[in-house]
């Protein structure tokens, strides 16, 4: 026990220290966002956007901003912000993986299928396009 309060002990503690602070990689994406980019996070991007600078409420407390757009493949995502490295840049989920839950008084609440259903919230707007065309998807 001596040895670690010696001086040589200490600067031994504070290499190990720094060895791993500057070899620790953070996940890629935090939160819910790794568990939504796991399954369907992609390198394509969709032809047009129709819901630029979209706030949406994914899983516990993570909001971000995305472009979202809508068409027979599935509801897009590509995200622009807070941070970059947060989240996905680009996600594409299937329309039988989308289910409306209900609908509040300024948003509208969704379930993504994955382990266990991850929810999010969008506006109204483009919480009734969601609506219609994942309810209209077989």
């Amino acid at each position: 026990m001596d040895f670690l309060a010696s001086p040589l002990g200490v600067i031994l503690i504070l290499g190990i220290v720094a060895v791993a602070a500057f070899s620790f990689e953070p996940a890629k994406y935090v939160g819910d966002w790794r568990e939504l980019a796991k399954r369907y996070e992609t390198n394509r991007r969709p032809s047009s956007v129709a819901f630029p600078g979209e706030k949406i409420s994914l899983g516990l407390y993570e909001f971000a901003y995305i472009d979202a757009a809508l068409d027979d493949d599935g509801f897009w995502m590509v995200y622009s912000g807070p941070d970059p490295k947060k989240a996905p840049e680009c996600t594409l989920i299937p329309w039988d993986c989308i289910r409306f839950k209900e609908e509040q008084e300024s948003r509208h609440n969704f379930q993504i299928r994955l382990k266990g259903p991850l929810e999010f919230y969008v506006s109204p707007q483009l919480g009734a396009a969601l609506q219609r065309r994942s309810q209209s998807m077989p």
